[in-house]
């Protein structure tokens, strides 16, 4: 045993955890848009993952974080008072990030600065992983809130190891690896592992104080991004290495070499021979070579890369329990904790302790749970030293008897009560993170709040529904006590994944807490998706995952709750369904870097006999795309519809306004263009299904009712006018006979309810608060409008915030486009009606609609045909140019293509034609378009009204290309050379080139 080891006193060796981490990050100055502040402050009192850690070491010195929005302020705080940390982003307003964190460490000497990325264009501010002069750190946000924790626990980690190791033994790690992506990912999983093995330690069950100094003795984590620096780590701690997980391929000697990661495993192993070491590369010939080595191999491709880290940890580290087995891997017992290991310790086979004691797993455990003392103690001693087997079991039981006997005594421990309030508007069960949508409804019901917008607009209330929130925590244990079969969750069909869940039960004391809080919910109830990357700056998942509108009107209680449970793990199983596979191929991130919270609100509206809709609903986006006359693209845009607000996002005829000039409506030039392209129907809940059919999907009791059932039950008077086809007029109210068309005239133009200033309110709040463009989503109930209440007060009309997220928009300041002076001979399609920007030259398929008489019957085989040729080019890893009429992804069969997002996720640009002779406008505010811009796709729209010159498009040239494949809706071309794709966002332009073929001097 190292000298450091020896006892100082005759007190318990735990107390010796007091004094570590004395250097802690307890003031922490945030520089970022106030969004970025309001995760680390709202999502669970500074994250769950944040807050908790810190509490749990030292409940009088829990983190506080200050917040300014420019790098100017933040020098101002750091001279009026000491901080021990920074955090920046790399968009500040007023000064280069390089610039500030230059300042920063010119002015305050070793202070921390933490580079918080969001992106690959952020990381580019750092290429290779090299930080600029100040940064000590940079990470990568996926929207966990335990990626801000491992940042700040990589800066702990390297003030404390010198001193912890030295006074404690406490154990290191060692990390190597020069992807910011990848050290950001699996240094989370590594943080977690080891604050959820350090509370598994304390499984008898003490107290606070015995708690948090267990916590404070976790192993240390050192990141290396080079082949010296994790040289010089492993010589440096080689007393207290716990183990190594590196690359294979990165920098020595300043350059990337292929063999790096094994040069360094073969000197750890000259230091410690049996030390556990995890080898990672994205070249598979490497595991021969690792296995050789007797180390560990994950390929970094691997869609499962984050299970096998995790089962290094549990498997070669000692994390989790420990498995007795046989020599031959045979399982002959299992031990959670201390206690199980000593009672396993007397029963299990004499041949399991033979094995474990002769590869010093018990040690290697000990060490784990912090009880390095007992650890140091084993590990030297080998099965020759006792007279047989049975002599090394009694003394492997006595000694965890006697360690667990000492570091007990005198303790009390803890019992654990909870207190459930439910009388907040949002309320959180469950650990982990709240996820994009509940962070954001959080945020935006703070802002609410704080901004005293009901207060602004008299007669209009502000808020957000009654909402519950379930964190992610949950979902990691139903996963992990219902662990799904591989096979199932990558190739299942939707249908067979969500039967596998709903049949699993969830958890006793979960299902405690959400009875308490499902008692305060009246009504029908949305229970909606909220992961990770949902709604978040990073990916929208717009539409992907599930949400499922409950009737919650079954008269027995306890089969509205049963229905709730099973929406919620209806919503888990959406998860893995084959829509999110599709959308995850288009993405950097892996299906199990996703965890979902769940979101469940109390639905907006009101009962009219068997059906509940709000009087109205839509998006609303701080930025119009697609501006019009007097319309200006940063006053926004809003598109409202009747009823239930999945008719917006999923592509119904709605009406489009900017909230800058609500009475301008350009969107339909003449009465009579009004009356062909309004709303016509709308969409409810049946209440009368009082059970839902799960594996009948999440629209089966979505019910489409004709505008006359709302004009029977009131609800069409305050959207609704009529048009009069013999004059070609539209007249305001109801009060005639004749065609009804859904104008909003009410609420636009007479100002029933100021909806439009409500909503430039809320849409410049909320883009303020996020620091970039964003869109909301709400629903409206007119209350008691138009009613007489012949006994107290009428109920005012509400106008309630469902949803916030970012909006995706593309930066154009490095790209130059240019798509004039094309020739028409040249040219595939034009358009001034696009979005996206930059060139695209490797697109050598173009599929497309050939049936000129679509109409709502025929446009769902077409999504059909279109499907399965996606299919085929994702495989051949073939991006390709979809063209077809109408809009693509509607649920409106008679709009366009109704598509799902997964039926054409390997396009990389899509054109919208004319859909016979009916125009129909792109589709701003779904979840298609969110996806759309998310991605960075191609988008462009033809609507046939503009002239020649401003929109073409040469269908007779693609059908005079050979086909790869003709159907009986669609062709599919594969040209020799690809077509040329210009894209000006700044214009909203854009232009296809036809393939040039080379020319006989290139050839030669």
């Amino acid at each position: 045993m190292s000298p450091l080891y020896h006892m100082q006193s005759r007190d318990p060796w735990f107390l010796r955890f007091h004094d570590l981490m004395a250097s802690r990050i307890r003031e922490i100055l945030l520089v970022s848009p106030a969004y970025d502040a309001f995760i680390l402050e709202e999502d669970g009192r500074l994250t769950e993952r944040l807050y908790s850690e810190y509490s749990e070491l030292d409940l009088s010195l829990a983190p506080r974080i200050t917040h300014v929005s420019t790098a100017a302020r933040a020098l101002e705080a750091l001279a009026e008072r000491r901080f021990d940390m920074v955090i920046t982003v790399v968009r500040l307003k007023d000064m280069p990030v390089a610039d500030f964190a230059f300042q920063v460490k010119q002015r305050f000497g070793d202070l921390p600065v933490v580079l918080l990325t969001f992106d690959h264009a952020d990381m580019e501010q750092c290429p290779g992983g090299v930080c600029p002069i100040g940064i000590d750190r940079m990470v990568l946000w996926t929207g966990d809130a335990r990626i801000l924790m491992a940042g700040i626990k990589m800066v702990e980690d390297v003030q404390n190891v010198e001193r912890d190791t030295r006074i404690a033994g406490v154990q290191v790690i060692i990390v190597v690896e020069d992807s910011v992506q990848r050290y950001s990912s699996f240094l989370t999983l590594l943080y977690t592992e080891l604050m959820s093995q350090s509370r598994s330690l304390i499984a008898e069950g003490l107290n606070d104080l015995h708690r948090r100094m267990r916590m404070a003795a976790r192993p240390k984590i050192l990141l290396a991004t080079n082949y010296e620096q994790a040289l010089a780590y492993a010589e440096r701690y080689k007393d207290y290495l716990f183990a190594v997980i590196t690359d294979v391929r990165f920098p020595r000697d300043g350059i990337e070499k292929g063999g790096s990661g094994f040069d360094l495993v073969e000197e750890v192993r000259k230091m410690e021979s049996d030390l556990p070491i995890l080898v990672q590369s994205a070249e598979t010939h490497n595991a021969e070579r690792a296995d050789e080595m007797g180390c560990v191999f994950a390929d970094k491709n691997s869609p499962d890369l984050l299970a096998r880290i995790r089962n290094f940890l549990i498997r070669n580290l000692g994390f989790g329990d420990f498995i007795f087995r046989l020599p031959d891997s045979t399982e002959v017992g299992r031990a959670a904790d201390v206690y199980q290991m000593e009672k396993q310790l007397a029963v299990v086979p004499a041949e399991s302790i033979e094995f474990h004691s002769a590869h010093n797993h018990f040690s290697l455990w000990l060490k784990a749970r912090c009880m390095f003392p007992l650890a140091a103690q084993i590990r030297p001693r080998s099965k020759d030293e006792f007279v047989d087997i049975q002599h090394l079991r009694q003394y492997l039981v006595r000694s965890l008897r006697d360690a667990r006997v000492r570091e007990q005594a005198g303790m009390i421990a803890d019992f654990d009560s909870r207190q459930n309030d439910t009388r907040n508007a949002i309320i959180r069960l469950g650990g982990g993170s709240m996820g994009g949508k509940g962070r954001a409804i959080a945020f935006a019901n703070a802002q609410i709040a704080r901004r005293g917008l009901s207060d602004r607009h008299p007669g209009l209330d502000i808020r957000v529904p009654r909402t519950v929130v379930v964190g992610t925590g949950e979902y990691d244990r139903y996963l992990r006590d219902n662990p799904p079969p591989d096979e199932l969750i990558h190739n299942g069909s939707d249908d067979q994944i969500r039967a596998a869940f709903l049949d699993r039960p969830l958890d006793p004391d979960f299902l405690r807490d959400l009875r308490l809080a499902f008692q305060e919910f009246q009504g029908p109830l949305a229970v909606r998706s909220s992961s990770l990357l949902e709604d978040s700056r990073l990916q929208p998942f717009a539409g992907i995952y599930a949400t499922w509108l409950l009737p919650n009107s079954h008269p027995d209680t306890e089969v509205r709750f049963v229905e709730l449970c099973r929406a919620i793990k209806a919503v888990y199983a959406s998860a893995f369904s084959e829509d999110a596979r599709s959308y995850f191929r288009g993405t950097l991130y892996s299906i199990e870097q996703e965890k979902m919270a769940v979101v469940i609100q109390e639905m907006v509206g009101q009962q009219y006999g068997n059906r509940f809709y709000p009087h109205f609903a839509g998006v609303g986006q701080s930025y119009n795309f697609y501006p019009v006359g007097q319309q200006r693209a940063e006053e926004g845009i809003a598109q409202v519809a009747l009823g239930l607000g999945h008719y917006v996002v999923s592509g119904g005829s709605t009406l489009r306004f900017s909230p800058g000039c609500p009475e301008v409506l350009p969107q339909f030039p003449t009465a009579s263009h009004f009356a062909k392209g309004s709303q016509a129907d709308f969409m409810a809940i049946d209440l009368s299904k009082t059970e839902l059919d799960f594996q009948a999907g999440c629209e089966s009791n979505l019910i489409r009712y004709g505008l006359d059932a709302a004009e029977r039950d009131g609800s069409l008077q305050p959207v609704g006018s009529v048009y009069f086809p013999h004059d070609d007029m539209i007249r305001d109210g109801l009060n005639w006979p004749g065609p009804r068309v859904v104008t909003f005239s009410n609420i636009l133009k007479w100002e029933a309810l100021p909806l439009a200033d409500a909503l430039k309110d809320l849409l410049s709040m909320a883009q303020t608060g996020m620091g970039g463009d964003i869109e909301i989503e709400f629903a409206v109930d007119m209350g008691d409008w138009g009613r007489t209440v012949v006994e107290g007060e009428p109920r005012r009309p509400a106008l309630s915030v469902l949803q916030v997220r970012p909006m995706m928009l593309q930066d154009f300041a490095d790209v130059s486009v240019e798509t004039e002076g094309h020739s028409a001979e040249a040219t595939l399609c034009r358009t001034e009606m696009a979005i996206g920007h930059g060139h695209m030259s490797d697109i050598h398929d173009v599929v497309y609609v050939t049936a000129k008489d679509l109409d709502g019957y025929s446009t769902p085989r077409v999504a059909l045909e279109v499907a399965a040729i996606n299919e085929t080019l994702i495989e051949a890893e073939r991006p390709y140019l979809l063209v077809g009429p109408g809009r693509w992804g509607t649920f409106d069969a008679a709009l366009g293509v109704p598509v799902k997002w997964g039926q054409i996720s390997g396009a990389r640009v899509i054109v919208e034609v004319p859909f016979g002779d009916r125009s129909v406008d792109p589709s701003q505010g779904t979840h298609f378009f969110q996806n759309v811009t998310a991605l960075r796709l191609g988008y462009l729209t033809l609507r046939g009204r503009a002239p020649a010159e401003d929109e073409f498009f040469d269908g007779d040239w693609l059908d005079s290309q050979p086909a790869t494949g003709e159907y009986e809706f669609i062709r599919h071309v594969s040209l020799d050379t690809p077509v040329a794709v210009h894209l000006d966002g700044r214009k909203g332009t854009a232009v296809i080139l036809k393939p040039v073929p080379p020319t006989d001097e290139l050839l030669d």
